[in-house]
């Protein structure tokens, strides 16, 4: 419950920043075709006089070049800024890492606004250097228009800039937030300015950066000894709080100088315990801070486990030395996300997301709303869910529709074909390994799937392909909520929510010997089945008009559907269900398109060749008599003769076989001009 508030809080955060942006991108629009501002608007007077300067001097807020200085203009820039750039890059590092992989940047710019030094992860700086933001680039309001760092130079203030408040209209996705460094007295020597999406804004974005710039300010003044100590740990303080990662900073002998609420909570322990402790009395001597001080190569994204008085915690963690020019290393410094959090990162980052929902279901019919109902109830529980249905249902659609209505949506979906992996590869996709398991192991071994599945779902399509050995490794995970590594001996307990899915009766293999009844009864404790798509003739149409919207919304192009058409995909028995429907839509509509025409006809449809040959096979004529196009009336024409053909012109007999009356064969032979062989 307190997981949902919180999203429900974030969300209608999220809202109202969306509604003021888009109030203030009014405002812009407005301004840039007028001239003016409507008098409700919420543009400060500093933006919209910053606005009249860059109108006046004839910017064009669709088109404004980056402006850089001369290769040998940079590097005298950074000869003379060369104390204030090493002074502030520890800093700005620090301050980067906290918020790595949020496309966050911060900069640092000469009192002029040149670019000296840019600090991000390799993305955020990457497409900096897209768009010419490269050290040189000059960002003042004469040459970039408005923005935060122009504004803290005349205002002598930090300043954030909004999305739409920059005038270069390819800066309103992102926000600015700027603040001025002083001498001693009180003259700008540089800015420090962080860039990152508008939807990414944090109330602590522009704290943090005062916090950083006034830390650079004290060090840079060199007052008095005593005060400027304690105020910059003061500051630096609340830097290391303000980072969401756990953070832990030892000396060179390995004892614990500090370490965020973050790092205590995590590892559930209270100051007095351990702050002063080392490293080593903590977590024995093979510990990774021993390794880092010992080496002075850094860690870097590995799984550490820490045991912490008996407890055993595992974490996503980096350790890096902190050198000194003069006396090696001195200290090193770590940040660690627990487990759910970091597979909280790998859903972003590999894409591990479901999405479809309930909405994408698409069917009226009885039977496919009860299923679609039973799964909607399903999605609350944690229970286990098995889901059975031919090829082509939707099974998929189905299990990331539960997961995303489910407590388990805010963690990843990771789907599994069992049917997909070599068996011998099977175990360590699921299981992870240990470094040295097998020859060929990847150094620090590996996560499985039921692993990087933490704090979300985890889905095995086509189950019924499991190995039987493999059966019971999963049963005992389902069974513990615990995982054992290849070539490992620690036991890794797992939350996650296990959906299944088959397009065999499960309950018939088990009746055979081909599965275990075991793990039968674990996975099914919510049966779904979800009907084949010849069981749901009325959902045809409704499922036609939406993959066809959708085709026309991908493609790029208008295009109906014609009855007749409709009337001939009802004919057929769909054994490929809707992923074949898909299939054929999709083929039709770049037939119609080839003929330049703005409608998938029966013609078009007929082309698949499963339809084709279904209806040249089918006995009973009296189903396609309906239909009135020239291509059903050929192949009933080439039915009727082939039917006289193998009756040698009995009409009796052509017609049973058929299934016509014989007034209905004499109807169709006079109305094709069929006559009977002498």
């Amino acid at each position: 419950m307190e997981e949902q508030t919180w999203t429900e809080a974030a969300l209608s955060e999220l809202k109202r920043l969306q509604k003021k942006i888009d109030k203030i991108k009014q405002g812009w629009e407005n301004f840039i075709a007028t001239g003016k501002i409507q008098s409700d608007n919420i543009i400060s007077a500093e933006v919209l006089s910053s606005w009249i300067r860059c109108r006046n001097r004839g910017l064009n807020p669709y088109n404004i070049p980056v402006v850089s200085l001369t290769t040998n203009g940079l590097r005298q820039r950074l000869e003379e800024n060369s104390e204030l750039i090493q002074v502030a890059t520890p800093f700005l590092q620090a301050l980067t890492e906290s918020v790595e992989g949020s496309g966050f940047r911060v900069d640092i710019f000469d009192p002029e606004i040149f670019l000296l030094a840019s600090f991000g992860d390799k993305d955020a700086l990457l497409n900096a250097h897209r768009r010419g933001l490269t050290p040189g680039a000059n960002r003042s309001e004469i040459n970039a228009g408005t923005n935060a760092m122009n504004l803290s130079v005349l205002l002598e203030k930090p300043v954030q800039l909004l999305g739409p408040e920059h005038y270069n209209i390819e800066l309103h996705n992102y926000t600015c937030a700027s603040v001025p460094i002083k001498d001693e007295n009180g003259k700008i020597i540089a800015i420090i300015n962080a860039t990152g999406n508008y939807s990414l804004i944090h109330k602590h974005t522009l704290g943090m950066i005062i916090a950083s710039g006034k830390s650079i300010e004290y060090i840079l003044a060199q007052k008095q000894m005593r005060d400027e100590l304690e105020i910059t740990n003061q500051y630096n303080k609340e830097i290391i709080e303000s980072i969401s990662d756990a953070l832990i900073v030892v000396n060179a002998n390995g004892e614990l100088l500090t370490a965020n609420q973050t790092a205590k909570r995590l590892l559930g322990v209270k100051e007095k315990n351990f702050i002063g402790s080392t490293a080593e009395t903590l977590w024995g001597p093979q510990n990774p801070f021993a390794e880092v001080l010992a080496t002075g190569e850094p860690i870097v994204d590995q799984e550490i486990i820490l045991t912490t008085w008996g407890k055993k915690v595992r974490v996503i963690g980096t350790v890096r030395p902190i050198i000194s020019g003069k006396t090696g290393i001195n200290s090193a410094i770590a940040t660690f996300k627990g487990m759910q959090r970091a597979t909280g990162f790998v859903k972003n980052l590999v894409g591990w997301k479901a999405h479809f929902t309930f909405d994408n279901l698409i069917g009226n019919s009885i039977e496919f709303r009860q299923a679609v109902h039973l799964a909607q109830e399903t999605a609350k529980m944690p229970s286990n869910v098995l889901i059975q249905g031919e090829s082509g249902t939707g099974k998929e659609l189905f299990a990331q529709a539960i997961h995303n209505a489910s407590p388990f949506c805010d963690g990843p979906f990771v789907g599994i074909n069992c049917s997909a992996i070599p068996k011998g590869l099977l175990e360590s996709e699921l299981f992870g390994y240990e470094e040295g398991a097998f020859t060929g192991a990847r150094k620090g071994g590996q996560p499985g799937k039921l692993e990087l599945a933490e704090g979300g779902t985890i889905f095995f399509d086509e189950i019924n392909s499991l190995p039987f050995d493999m059966q019971a490794k999963l049963l005992r995970t389902l069974q513990n909520k615990t995982i054992t590594r290849v070539g490992g001996k620690l036991e890794i307990s797992v939350n996650l929510r296990v959906i299944t899915a088959s397009n065999t009766d499960l309950w018939q293999m088990v009746r055979m010997g081909d599965f275990r009844e075991d793990l039968f009864y674990r996975i099914n404790v919510i049966n779904i089945v979800i009907p084949p798509l010849r069981e749901r003739y009325e959902d045809i149409d409704p499922l036609v008009n939406h993959i066809v919207r959708h085709l026309a919304k991908r493609l790029g192009v208008d295009i109906a559907i014609d009855k007749s058409a409709l009337e001939v995909m009802k004919k057929y028995h769909w054994p490929g269900n809707v992923r074949e429907l898909e299939n054929v839509l999709e083929r039709s509509f770049v037939l119609a398109k080839s003929k330049n025409s703005s409608a998938i006809t029966e013609t078009d449809i007929l082309n698949y060749p499963g339809i084709m040959n279904s209806l040249r096979s089918k006995v009973n004529l009296a189903q396609i008599d309906t239909i009135s196009n020239s291509s059903i009336k050929d192949i009933e024409k080439e039915a009727i003769e082939n039917a006289l053909i193998s009756s040698n012109g009995n009409i009796t007999q052509a017609a049973q076989t058929l299934g016509l009356a014989r007034v209905t064969i004499y109807r169709k032979m006079k109305r094709y001009g069929i006559k009977t062989t002498p």
